[in-house]
This record gives structure tokens, sequence and C-alpha cells, in this order.
């Protein structure tokens, strides 16, 4: 869904149609930085005083209008989340601490979640010559709406062996003895022992620095601290302390620290018996997308350099913020449409029922020369100016894999069948940096095959004479006249079926919206007998002029009909926002 037209208008209207349903609110709002290269604009809101002097780039009005300007936006934003949804924007630094200030006061301290630093170039790529200091990252702001947003963690495969590269020979037959605790423990000194570095084995052992959460966070730690640390001075002493641990042998060996500068001493694990295939990790707030960055001109078929931000970095922003398949995600500050690409790919790839709401005013014709064209271009399949690859499947190597290349050859079968070798010029598999990829490359100047989506194009327009808290009768008919397709957007009912001078009716597979914007009943008849024949439910939304007699009349022995009025709903949510934030 495109809706063209100023962000704050299309969010005020989305406060009536989108109160709580929205799941991922991503944004990539001007960064302030005074520079005039942008189709949109980048210094946005005030860049001189009343008497026509500039503003100095590091004067604090500057500041202020961009935050008023982002307050507001961010004010109409908020109450679309629902509950367990999150917020991402993306920053630079010439208004990253101003604008963490501003979250923290509308989404709340206790709600920011982290901020990721984003690699977006390479070191030797100068964007200007003057600067101290070349910047190659920006920042990945993130909100939950409350406690309720579930966090997503990354999927780390834990059948890898690679660390466990360790044997320890016993040089001596009767080493001394010592009773900790209720363990009778083998106290090997240096020179009665040795470790031998090998190849990685599921029989060898593994290294580990007892600090930090491990001195209290497993056995090991605790008993390590508890008889073992008090004989830290004794460098390079290795105790063998039995019926301990979860792996395989019934023991485990503990060393202490080699020399004076080191701080803590070391345990060694086998592998554990109970390990489960994957465990669930932290992000790095430190992510890498210069690669795709240095590509992103060429994504979606249209002209737009600055500014533009990769399909492939959307979709991770998507992955962390919901694992619902019918998420509903905002954009609000649009821009050339790469969070539309990113939903429509990865609908096409999981099969999945995304919807997408992308909001830009057409500055610098940007709605109707980008915008548009490329979520067209997705749609209906554009010609490449440049080879590209689309990561079909990735997956860690492993041991396991290794020995059991099941999942491997499923991989390779799926996509190396003839539905993706239609698809894609060439289907090709490489390892690379311990991880096995497919990927599949459609060349330059071939055709990227389109992923038949469907895209509603709405624009933003007053209507009425008069202020909303002013409104008159006449005001309340011409909104009643035009306020279908706001209906029908807040009902999820976006195919328009029929529209006469009297009523509209916008129908989906599973239920429908039916409108009735006359004053005069003459047609309602005509519009119950359309309805009795449906299958399906019907929200009917009736201009509240109208007598409520001929509605009862009419409708109320039409079981799958659910009477409303308008334009007195609309008006009320339209009431709230302005008398508190004034446009």
């Amino acid at each position: 869904m495109l809706i063209e037209g100023d962000n704050y208008h299309a969010l005020t209207c989305l406060n009536y149609t989108h109160k709580e349903k929205v799941d991922i609110i991503y944004i990539d709002p001007p960064y302030n930085t005074g520079s005039e290269g942008f189709r949109y604009q980048d210094k946005r809101v005030l860049n001189k005083f009343p008497d026509g002097t500039e503003i100095p780039k590091d004067h604090p009005l500057r500041h202020s209008s961009w935050l008023s300007f982002m307050q507001r936006r961010l004010s109409l934003a908020y109450p679309l989340l629902k509950p367990e949804g999150a917020l991402f924007i993306s920053i630079n630094e010439e208004e990253y601490a101003q604008l963490k200030m501003l979250c923290d006061h509308i989404f709340l301290e206790s709600n920011y979640l982290t901020t990721f630093t984003v690699k977006v170039r390479h070191e030797d790529r100068i964007l200007k010559g003057d600067k101290d200091y070349h910047e190659t990252t920006e920042f990945l702001l993130v909100y939950r709406k409350s406690p309720k947003f579930k966090v997503i963690k990354r999927l780390q495969d834990n059948t890898s062996i690679a660390n466990y590269i360790y044997q320890i020979e016993e040089l001596v037959d009767n080493p001394e003895k010592l009773t900790l605790g209720t363990k009778e423990v083998s106290v090997f000194k240096p020179g009665e022992y040795r470790i031998v570095k090998t190849e990685p084995s599921a029989d060898n052992l593994q290294k580990i620095n007892i600090r930090g959460s491990l001195k209290e966070g497993n056995s090991s730690g605790r008993f390590h601290m508890k008889y073992l640390e008090e004989r830290n001075h004794l460098l390079g002493y290795l105790y063998k302390v039995p019926d301990i641990g979860d792996d395989k042998f019934p023991y485990r060996y503990f060393l202490t620290r080699s020399s004076e500068k080191n701080a803590n001493g070391f345990y060694f694990q086998g592998v554990p018996q109970n390990k489960k295939d994957v465990k669930e990790v932290p992000y790095p707030n430190f992510l890498d997308f210069e690669e795709s960055f240095n590509n992103v001109g060429y994504e979606g078929g249209v002209e737009f350099r600055n500014g533009k931000k990769p399909v492939d970095f959307l979709k991770f922003i998507l992955s962390i913020g919901t694992t619902r398949k019918d998420a509903v995600i905002l954009d609000f500050f649009a821009g050339s449409g790469s969070t539309g690409q990113a939903v429509m790919e990865l609908n096409e790839l999981d099969g999945g029922s995304w919807q997408v709401i992308l909001c830009t005013n057409n500055e610098n014709n940007i709605a109707h020369e980008v915008t548009y064209p490329r979520l067209k271009n997705v749609i209906q399949g554009y010609a490449l100016t440049k080879n590209q690859r689309d990561v079909l499947f990735e997956v860690n190597l492993n041991a396991k894999l290794l020995l059991n290349n099941a999942p491997l050859q499923m991989a390779h079968d799926t996509y190396f069948s003839e539905a993706f070798t239609r698809k894609y010029d060439e289907v090709k598999e490489e390892v690379r940096k311990d991880k096995y990829v497919i990927y599949g490359i459609t060349k330059k100047q071939n055709q990227k095959k389109g992923t038949h989506e469907s895209l509603v194009y709405y624009q933003t327009h007053f209507v009425g004479s008069h202020p909303v808290l002013a409104v008159s009768d006449d005001d309340k008919r011409t909104l009643a006249q035009n306020a279908g397709y706001l209906l029908a957007l807040a009902e999820n009912t976006l195919t328009e079926k029929e529209k006469t001078n009297h009523y509209q009716i916008f129908e989906e597979k599973d239920k429908a919206t039916a409108v009735y914007f006359s004053e005069e009943s003459t047609e309602m008849k005509v519009l119950a007998g359309k309805l009795a024949r449906m299958d399906k439910p019907v929200s009917l939304y009736v201009f509240s002029g109208v007598h409520a007699c001929d509605c009862e009349t009419c409708f109320e022995k039409i079981p799958n009909v659910t009477l409303k009025t308008m334009p007195d709903t609309i008006l009320e949510v339209y009431k709230n926002i302005y008398h508190s934030k004034p446009a």
C-alpha cells in the first residue's frame, strides 16, 4: 500500500484505520545534515531566520526545528504499534543524540532495546574530503512498544567441534592426592603432565577461561571459586576432579594460571552429552552491510543513489522484529520504496502474507518517478543493469552436517529444481567462510521476474472548509462522501468492487465493507439486496445524517451485516489528535 501525501496527514488517517495494528515501524528520516543533494530534502524543516539570514549548521535552532518535525510524527506513530510491536530508525551522528532523547520521552527509556552500529561504506571511500574523520557507519535505533515485545535472537550452530583441540597426557602414575570437599583430587605439578594441541575431534577437550559469569554459572566455575581460587598462586598446577561436568569423561581438568600476569584459571571440558544442535544467542550490536550499501544503486530498477537503503538490510530488520508471517509493516519516510520491495520479496520467499504501508510526499516527483515505478517494477519484473545474486540457502558447516549431509542434499535438490533454474539464469553453490551457500543469479540486461503482489495507491487530500475542531454539517457530508477508501482501509478490504452516487462496496475473499454516504435513503434497499446475497461478513457504514428508522428497516434482518455510523467516529479520532497536537 502506497500513500502519497504529507506523512503527518497520512499518520493522522492511520490513527483511525490502524491503531495498534502495526507490528514493525521502520523509518529512514532526513538526517538534517544540510545537504541539498537528496530527492527527499535533507535540510528538512528550517534553514533560514525570519529575516532571511541562513541558520548556521551548528545552531541549536536547526536541531530544535528538526526535533519538532520528528516529535509530531513519532507521537502519531506510537499508537499505531501493537503492544508487542517495535520501532527501528536509521540515523547518523548529526541527530542521533537528540533523537534518542526524543524516543526515550515518547516510547519511554525502559523500552529502549539497543543501537546497532551499521557499517555502510569502506574506509577508503571518502564522501567529503574536508572532514576530519571519515564516517563509515550509521546507527539503527531500536525501541519496543512495551515489554510484550519478544526479542528475537540468532540461532547459532552448537554442534561444531572446532574448539575441541586439546588432549592432556599424565606423565606420572601416582600424583599427589588432595581432598577438596567430598572429592579426592589428583594434583599434577608442572612437568608431571603435558597439554597437546591437535586436530578438532569429539574425543578432545575444549579450554575455557574461568571468568565473569562462568565463576558462578556452572558446577565447574563454582568448584573453582570454592576450592581452587585460593590455590591460584601455585602457577601451572593441574587438578583432576572426579564426577563433575556433563560430558563423557568421568572427571574434569582444572589448570591454574601460568604466570603472575594472568588473573584467571582454566578448565577443560569435553563435548556435552545433552548438547542441543542449535542455541539462541544475542545479535551483536555491530552489523556489516558495506557490500549491500555499495550495490544499492541498482536495486528496484530506479535511479536513486543517495539515501537508498539495501533490501538485504531491511530484510534483516524485519527478521529481528517479528516472527509473524502476516505482519503489518509501516514506513512513513518511504523514499525509494526499499521497505516495500523487502516485504514483497519475503512474501515470495516464504509464502507469507506480510502487508506494508508506505507513506511519502511527492517532493521533486519522488512518488511518481521513483517510489511507484520501483514498486511496479518489483511486482511486474524489470531489466537489470548489473548482475544480481539472491541468496537462496545458507548454513554453517559443522561435523554433524559433514557426517550426515542429508539436509544439504535436500537443499540442493530443492534449489536446483526446475522451479528455481527456470526463475534464475543460473543457480550456483559454494563454500565460503565455513558456510555452504546456494544462490540464484539474474544476469545484467536480463529480466528480473516479478513477485506478482498487489499494490493499492492512495493520495491524501484536505476536505471540508473548516478546521476539525469547528467542523460544520456540510463538512461532515463532504467527509462522508470521501471516506470510503479510509473505511475500507480500516477494515482491510482494499478491492473496490462498485461505486455509485450513493454507496461503495469493497471486497476481499473472506469479508466485505459497504459505505452508504448519501443523505437520501432511496438506494438503501438496492444495497441491502446486494449485501444479503453475500456469503461473507459485511461491515456497513452509514452516514449519520440518514434517518435511523430507514437503516433499521433495510439492514437489521440481514445476519451477515454489522451496522456502523460515520463520519462521527473518524472525526472524534481527528479531534483528539489535533486538540493535543496542533498541525
